[in-house]
């Protein structure tokens, strides 16, 4: 699931609409799921922006609360146990990683699978399950939105930074572009690496 639904304060337009050379973010995004999914959801409040095949764009139940309330709109849409949850403005996906982190899921039974990463938890490019359902309603109806609040409360499975680094090249699964200074710089690196 891509949550697309943000202010984009500061970078000064909507972040859906970031590019990479010459096609959406969002677009590029979707290519590299489809590989591990065949359900991709975007969570987002202008779904007129979205016309791609086997995408389904979701509108949050609780509206304006942040990320928390696109995880939960995501777990009621769902047709699985389990959604992989990234930001619209995260341009790394890393699909070894997903399959690791699947694996993991299989051995055991959790409401989520987070990276922790010195004394932060990276609640995006992550997993979360069906059964963090009753727990998630419980925050969002209690008026507490932090998802960071959220996945310590729950049961989730949270691999060390030492086990996760082999998987993250310079951890730029984690990165997100939220200002016009990132964004350009990303955008001379990916031409950079594209070149080389």
């Amino acid at each position: 699931m891509i949550l697309a639904g943000g202010k984009s304060t500061r970078m000064g337009f909507d972040k859906q609409l970031l590019q990479i050379k010459d096609r959406l973010l969002v677009e590029h995004l979707i290519e590299v799921l489809q590989t591990r999914f065949s359900d991709i959801m975007i969570s987002s409040p202008t779904p007129e922006l979205y016309d791609v095949a086997g995408v389904r764009v979701i509108r949050d139940v609780y509206e304006g609360v942040g990320p928390l309330g696109g995880i939960h709109a995501a777990l009621r849409s769902a047709r699985s146990e389990a959604v992989f949850v990234i930001a619209c403005d995260m341009p790394h996906v890393e699909v070894p990683y997903i399959d690791y982190m699947m694996g993991e899921l299989q051995k055991g039974r959790y409401d989520a699978c987070v990276t922790r990463r010195g004394d932060h938890l990276e609640v995006f490019h992550s997993f979360f399950l069906q059964t963090a359902l009753p727990s998630l309603e419980e925050e969002l109806n209690a008026g507490r939105y932090s998802v960071q609040r959220f996945v310590k409360k729950i049961d989730a499975l949270v691999i060390p930074e030492e086990v996760a680094a082999a998987y993250l090249p310079e951890w730029r699964a984690f990165t997100n572009l939220n200002t016009p200074e990132e964004y350009a710089a990303f955008r001379a690196r990916w031409q950079s690496d594209r070149q080389s």
